[in-house]
């Protein structure tokens, strides 16, 4: 997803894009979707007629998620999922 190792998050939310017709993984390095070796989540496509999109949210209360642990892999070319992060800022209003 990313090559900057230094981003750290809270949460980080996978969900597939609302159209899209192929099958989408999400996987940790050196993931094969052919065997499942690394695999995460397979994510389905809503297809061209949509209706409820897949997701999967990760949280870690001490914020130490890394998106660049995981990768992801599409059957269809040019199709992917929408991806979110979630960081810590701290407020000194309150």
């Amino acid at each position: 997803m990313t090559s900057d190792t230094s981003i750290r998050a809270h949460r980080i939310r996978f969900a597939v894009v609302i159209g899209e017709t192929g099958r989408v993984f999400l996987g940790v390095q050196g993931m094969n979707k052919a065997t499942g070796s690394g695999v995460v989540k397979e994510f389905w496509p809503t297809g061209a007629g949509g209706g409820v999109a897949d997701e999967l949210v990760l949280e870690s209360a001490s914020g130490d998620l890394r998106p660049s642990d995981y990768y992801l892999d599409a059957n269809t070319a040019g199709e992917g999922l929408i991806v979110a992060y979630w960081i810590w800022v701290p407020s000194y209003a309150s």
